[in-house]
């Protein structure tokens, strides 16, 4: 269960660093390695609860069952058990986007999967989720260099498996993509759109998914006809397939909501936000911080857009809540940065300096701690 899915970032005006920001919907999911094989009825208890856990979003309770099950595989001294657990506590760091503890447990569980020839399938998978966290932490040859190992693994062993190659030739499009390279990040996320299976399992990449990326792909080209069209596929697949009120719609209708704002479509994009914000505020649903401060933040500055800063600052202000709750998140400092400085600028056009003296030093403060965090291997 690898975090980095779909792309879910700005328009072509916005810089490479801040495209990094929307990595966060996830690309390509694995629930396969929770099921771990197990010496007694316990341990297999352990992992079904935690299986039960992860499906629930409970990230810290799932985390806390797979080490009570690490520790008896350590006791056993069963490699192949360790490597599994060591992949399903990474997914679920993915998850709680705690990257590079992610990428440390999927190269750990890689160094033994390299020792068992009868796991290629597993190891393939390893690393293509690898890929995914080093492509949040922006390591993009680091993660080309992997989803090459698995394509080559896939090939050299005649693996047949529809789900994974679609995968990884989403996860190369994306990266593609976040390097600029838009027309190979096309030619891989259409290839990717062919061939995934039209039956999934829940959380795995869907086609709309995929489609999402292909369509984000041609906005970013100037292509606004077609990002249009294809994120409206997009919508209409994930309603036909989860309902109009499913969470995973929010994230398309955000999409058409930012391509609305660059096409000047104000009333149109504020209705895209206001409906995913709608589904995203839901009380049976699940709360994704990250998408709800997007929405909010793009809802804000579509009011601003009609010029209407009374109606911008309580969006803006909600979604500066979230972004300070989450300011220890090193892949949420482009977005926070930009959600603290509109919010700033929208205080000073309402007159309320004291505020916005105080949001532009705490702006600064975080901008000054991220330039001076080096990331660690």
């Amino acid at each position: 269960m690898s975090h980095v899915r779909t792309l879910s970032d700005r328009g072509p005006s916005i810089s490479r660093q801040r495209c990094v920001a929307f990595l966060c919907a996830a690309f390509g999911v694995f629930v396969t390695v929770l099921y771990v094989a197990g010496q007694n009825n316990a341990g297999a208890d352990l992992r079904e609860q935690a299986v039960i856990e992860y499906r629930l979003g409970h990230y810290p309770q799932a985390e806390h069952l797979l080490n009570r099950v690490l520790e008896a595989a350590q006791q056993t001294g069963n490699e192949y058990d360790i490597a599994l657990i060591y992949s399903a506590l990474a997914n679920t760091y993915q998850e709680e986007m705690r990257f590079q503890e992610a990428e440390q447990l999927y190269r750990k569980s890689i160094s033994i999967l390299l020792r068992k020839p009868e796991a290629s399938l597993v190891l393939a998978i390893a690393w293509r989720n690898l890929a995914s966290a080093l492509t949040a932490e922006t390591d993009y040859p680091g993660a080309l260099a992997a989803l090459d190992r698995a394509s080559k693994l896939v090939e050299e062993k005649r693996l047949v498996d529809a789900k994974l190659n679609a995968e990884i030739l989403n996860g190369q499009g994306i990266v593609y993509f976040h390097q600029g390279r838009l027309g190979r990040a096309k030619t891989y996320l259409a290839r990717a759109a062919q061939i995934i299976p039209a039956s999934m399992e829940q959380g795995d990449l869907s086609v709309e998914d995929v489609l999402n990326n292909l369509a984000r792909v041609y906005q970013n080209s100037g292509e606004s006809r077609k990002a249009e069209q294809t994120y409206k596929h997009a919508l209409e697949l994930t309603e036909m397939r989860l309902g109009p009120s499913h969470p995973n719609v929010a994230l398309t209708l955000t999409n058409l909501g930012n391509l609305c704002i660059e096409l000047k479509r104000y009333k149109e994009a504020e209705s895209y936000f206001r409906r995913s914000l709608q589904i995203l505020t839901q009380p049976e649903t699940v709360t994704n911080e990250y998408r709800l401060m997007e929405a909010l933040y793009q809802l804000g500055k579509t009011y601003m857009k009609e010029n209407d800063p009374s109606r911008a600052e309580p969006m803006l202000r909600r979604a500066s809540d979230i972004a300070r709750r989450n300011e220890n998140q090193p892949f949420w400092i482009p977005e926070i940065l930009n959600v603290l400085d509109d919010y700033e600028a929208v205080l000073r056009n309402r007159s309320n300096s004291e505020d916005a003296d105080l949001l532009h030093a705490e702006a600064q403060r975080i901008r000054a701690a991220a330039a001076f965090t080096v990331r660690v291997r």
